[in-house]
């Protein structure tokens, strides 16, 4: 499973759990906002990595259309991009399909 697909899965888990939460009158109304929270946060995450995604799609292609010598910050790129997600990831380490490699900076 590679880390965009982990992520999608995680952050639907996490909606699953606060639209629950949100039905279930006798959560509180502190608990009401950390729900509200939790959805606002689970889009915040799927932006970015919508946002790293494009942009690292773009790198790639890049790489495979460009001469060598016109894409020197390609791989650089890339590596900034994978480091982004694993930041996302890194609430989720406790989770049986999380790649320890992603802990890795």
């Amino acid at each position: 499973m590679d880390i965009v697909d982990f992520l999608s899965q995680r952050i639907t888990e996490d909606e699953a759990a606060a639209r629950t939460l949100l039905g279930d009158r006798s959560v509180s109304i502190s608990g009401e906002w950390y729900e509200r929270r939790l959805l606002l946060e689970c889009e915040a995450k799927r932006r970015l990595i919508g946002i790293v995604e494009s942009a690292r799609q773009a790198a790639l292609t890049a790489m495979v259309s460009e001469p060598a010598g016109e894409r020197p910050l390609i791989p650089e790129s890339i590596e900034w991009m994978a480091h982004s997600l694993n930041a996302v990831a890194l609430p989720y380490f406790e989770h049986p399909d999380f790649n320890q490699d992603w802990l890795r900076l």
